[in-house]
């Protein structure tokens, strides 16, 4: 991806469309951080931190984007698009910049630009991909989170109401997204017949092979799990940086609501509402919110500090097997 000129399939696309796409996320995910006063939080939280989770916890910031990746690899594979993982590791870094940095829903079809600039993978091809990625990551989330709640329902105190209210409502929200859902998927699907057949017509191929390869679903399962616990780890570290160590129940609801709201907000990155979130939840189950509060500024800004990190291996892996 970091080459003079993207050339896939002969065609030779203009070196400032590589350029842009390979090093423009970077820039503006910096300067968004900038601009918004997160750098002098994270800097504060940095500060007071232990070293040693610290450390821990950007590792972890850095294993979790290759585990994403090379689940989209396998992904790819089921679609007849074989991708380097290092490439992969590129592409899913810039994207979840770009995510940082844009409001809006951008890290998916920044993926598949990616993917169709530098590889040839049209956005036929890889939506199912996509589509599945975060069908996978959201329901491994949800999964976590009613497993914290089901913990948390037998106890009494705030906790318990907090959930009571939470269920009241919860069918009304639950009915307005899917009517909201249904009438968008029907809006997609009449504009699709009408304008895009072609397109229509690749992406259920594509979707019907990534479907029927049962070889690779087991893969792609243990590597979504892998990332869950993952996530749950980066939680847990940042928490015990700042001086707090989450119990299993704790961990369960703030590792995983906070993220589920993240993973539907239009806010980059979700920024702001992830630690709204999570300082919400700390309030009912008994967690220090001042601390989980510097706990989820470290966690955001040492997770973004790995994704460079990740991005210049992955570039250096690139190139050593191109001189190879």
């Amino acid at each position: 991806m970091t080459g003079p000129v993207a050339q896939t399939s002969g065609r030779v696309r203009p070196r400032w469309r590589g350029m842009l796409l390979a090093w423009g996320p970077l820039l503006l995910a910096a300067g968004v951080l900038l601009a918004s006063g997160q750098t002098r939080a994270v800097a504060r939280a940095l500060g007071g931190a232990q070293l040693a989770p610290t450390l821990a916890l950007l590792g972890v910031g850095m294993v979790l984007p290759v585990v994403h990746a090379r689940r989209w690899q396998i992904m790819l594979r089921a679609v007849a698009a074989d991708v380097p993982l290092a490439e992969v590791v590129d592409m899913t870094v810039t994207a979840s910049l770009v995510n940082y940095a844009v409001p809006g829903y951008a890290g998916s079809p920044v993926k598949g630009a990616l993917a169709r600039q530098f590889h040839d993978v049209g956005f036929g091809r890889s939506l199912p991909t996509l589509a599945a990625e975060q069908a996978l990551d959201a329901a491994a989330l949800l999964l976590g989170a009613v497993v914290g709640m089901a913990l948390v329902w037998p106890t009494d105190g705030p906790a318990r109401a907090w959930l009571a209210s939470l269920v009241d409502h919860s069918g009304t929200v639950l009915m307005i997204s899917a009517l909201v859902l249904a009438l968008a998927a029907g809006a997609g699907l009449l504009a699709a017949r009408r304008y895009a057949q072609r397109f229509t017509e690749r992406v259920v191929a594509s979707g019907r092979m990534l479907a029927g390869d049962r070889a690779r679903r087991r893969p792609v399962l243990l590597l979504t799990a892998a990332y869950w616990g993952l996530n749950l780890a980066a939680v847990w570290l940042g928490a015990r940086a700042v001086g707090l160590t989450l119990a299993p129940v704790a961990l369960l609801l703030l590792a995983n609501v906070p993220l589920l709201v993240g993973l539907v907000s239009p806010l980059p990155g979700g920024l702001g509402l992830r630690e709204g979130a999570m300082a919400a939840i700390a309030a009912v189950v008994g967690v220090p919110v001042p601390g989980i509060v510097a706990a989820a500024v470290l966690h955001r800004g040492v997770l973004v500090l790995a994704l460079p990190l990740t991005l210049a291996g992955a570039r250096l892996v690139a190139r050593r097997s191109r001189w190879a």
